[in-house]
């Protein structure tokens, strides 16, 4: 992680107005030096190739965070725009009264201040202290919580809606490209409202998983409303719309799982898709999702991919790093590995190894250590002016 600007300044006001886009003010002030052109980093993105060469896209997920400065926050926005990252994916959940927010867990424990502070370090099952699930809380309590940071200490932050983050992006760091991931049909539809109300549709990018479409893709446009919308395809994905998709396949190859699959990503990318994220954990023959990242790469197109990066017990090397959804820890990720009914199994997860990735076909990278990334690929700027 980078060092944080200390001239950054910190804000303690809270959010005192209702979620209207009208009334929200940045935290910090941005300073970053370029004048990049967010719909110039879009095009980039959905046409990496300029002849044989790939351009690769950075994405920062969460923001760049430090020491008082969390993740998912104002802070860590306008820290990203300062570090001159073309990208930021932001993790989006709904509270009980429909409002949108920035979290990445699904429950509040590890990220809100709250005395006595929920001890993330125990085990899935059953954990104690306070760590209420993000859809229980009202809209009024996470105005006046503040977030914690990295160290779990309390911070000058409040949690930031949607609404506001993409108001923080367009006044204050407007050259980056926003990626929403969205959990569910009902939030990508009030994404795509906020977006089209600030007028950045080619800046915001939509992103879900190609589940919540498996039937029909063509429903995707619906639900997006002209917003850049990007699915998600991992092993899980594949079994359901092999199982449920009812495109047409076997034109020029056998029908089968993977037909349908390879169906439903080309009626993605012809009704505009600006790319399919991939989650390929071993770009090797065998991997379930492993035929249509080869097929996508063959065909030149965008593809996107997550590269996680280790978050706690950094010193420990026994693979149990990252943090589960309800806010505890540690998973590894071979907790995650899939089994399916069409594609086979998943037997690894190669995919801290961002440059294997990018080898084998990525053309986007979404990490939490962004700057490790920036000068390890082919990443050409002057097409984002």
């Amino acid at each position: 992680m980078s060092r944080f600007s200390r001239s950054l300044r910190r804000s303690t006001l809270p959010l005192c107005v209702a979620l209207s886009v009208a009334a929200l003010v940045a935290p910090i002030t941005a300073m970053a030096a370029n004048n990049w052109n967010p719909s110039r980093i879009l095009a980039a993105f959905e046409n990496p190739y300029v002849g044989n060469t790939k351009d690769v896209g950075v994405i920062s997920h969460r923001g760049i965070v430090d020491n008082g400065c969390p993740e998912n926050s104002s802070c860590s926005i306008l820290n990203t725009y300062n570090h001159n990252v073309e990208a930021i994916e932001l993790d989006v959940k709904e509270d009980a009264d429909g409002t949108l927010w920035l979290f990445h867990d699904q429950n509040a424990g590890r990220m809100l201040f709250h005395l006595p502070n929920f001890d993330i370090f125990q085990p899935a099952q059953n954990p104690k202290g306070w760590d209420p699930d993000i859809r229980t809380m009202t809209s009024q309590e996470l105005l006046g919580s503040f977030l914690r940071d990295r160290n779990f200490s309390k911070t000058g932050y409040h949690p930031v809606t949607v609404a506001r983050a993409l108001a923080t992006v367009k006044t204050e760091a407007n050259h980056m490209l926003v990626v929403l991931d969205i959990k569910t049909v009902t939030a990508v539809n009030q994404a795509a409202n906020l977006a089209k109300q600030l007028g950045m549709q080619n800046q915001v990018v939509l992103k879900f998983s190609s589940s919540l479409f498996a039937s029909n893709p063509n429903a995707m446009l619906g639900a997006t409303k002209g917003v850049a919308f990007a699915p998600t395809v991992y092993a899980g994905d594949e079994d359901n719309i092999a199982t449920h998709y009812n495109g047409l396949c076997g034109a020029i190859t056998p029908e089968s799982a993977q037909c349908r699959v390879n169906a439903w990503v080309n009626e993605a990318k012809g009704i505009g898709a600006s790319w399919v994220e991939i989650g390929n954990k071993q770009p090797v023959a065998g991997d379930p999702t492993y035929g249509l990242l080869r097929a996508e790469a063959g065909l030149k197109r965008a593809i996107g991919a997550f590269s996680p990066v280790i978050e706690y017990r950094v010193n420990m090397h026994d693979g149990y790093h990252f943090v589960r959804s309800n806010g505890t820890c540690c998973a590894a990720l071979s907790d995650y590995l899939s089994r399916t009914r069409y594609f086979g199994n998943e037997t690894r997860d190669d995919r801290p190894n961002f440059a294997a990735q990018v080898f084998t076909g990525a053309t986007n990278v979404i990490t939490d250590d962004p700057l490790s990334v920036i000068p390890a690929v082919h990443r050409d700027t002057s097409r984002y002016q």
